[in-house]
């Protein structure tokens, strides 16, 4: 009976750990990099596990710390489909924010009202995973910079069909470590410690309680 009832317990687990898995993933790309002060380099916003579902607009912000790093411009992606609406901030404006980008777009098919709008802009966005946005950065300040999506009121916001928001998605951040490339002592030596996934903990956990409950419930039973 106990061993019935660990066996259901760790199938349950994996079961919500797939259904986790199943959300579609808003991510940074690449995860971790490194660069030196006065580079340019850029990260991608990328989208993944849509499934059936579309992007039709979106309410993004995404910070970085203005020490390290200086956002120059971004462009949106090819894999949205065309035409959109861009009411973002462009940060070489005068009084644009410094240290997050802010990013609003939504398709002009369905800003327009045209009939069929989401199964036309499901024609166009034919991939479930594609780039929404492509950030670009210049590198100003040694150390370490997390970028990473605001959680605040409408700072992480995808709608999809039936202007609907997308609900259970994932976000996972990025880090970019810059360096100085005269060597000055202390700034040539900073680095991304990648940290795993919620989720990687998560099928860890499930990993070790698989392997240890077995052995647990013979230990249980002998000294019963």
């Amino acid at each position: 009976m106990k061993m019935t009832t660990l066996a259901l317990a760790a199938a349950a687990l994996a079961l919500a750990f797939s259904a986790a898995d199943a959300a579609p993933v808003v991510s940074l790309n690449p995860s971790t990099s490194t660069q030196l002060i006065g580079g340019t380099f850029s990260l991608e916003v990328k989208i993944s596990g849509l499934g059936n579902e579309i992007v039709s607009a979106f309410d993004l912000n995404i910070y970085f710390n203005s020490s390290q790093l200086r956002a120059v411009s971004y462009t949106l992606g090819s894999g949205l489909g065309g035409p959109w609406d861009d009411y973002g901030i462009d940060p070489s404006l005068p009084g644009a924010p410094v240290d997050y980008f802010s990013l609003i777009a939504s398709s002009s098919l369905v800003n327009a009202g045209v009939p069929g709008a989401d199964d036309l802009l499901a024609d166009e966005q034919t991939d479930d995973s594609f780039v929404m946005l492509t950030l670009n950065f210049e590198a100003i300040g040694s150390g370490v910079s997390q970028v990473w999506f605001g959680d605040g009121l409408n700072e992480r916001e995808i709608v999809g069909r039936n202007e609907a928001f997308l609900n259970g998605l994932q976000f996972q951040d990025a880090c970019v470590a810059v360096n100085s490339p005269t060597g000055e002592p202390g700034s040539g030596n900073n680095s991304c410690l990648r940290v795993p996934e919620p989720s990687s903990y998560a099928l860890l956990g499930l990993g070790l309680f698989a392997a240890f409950a077995p052995s647990v419930a013979r230990r249980r039973k002998t000294m019963a």
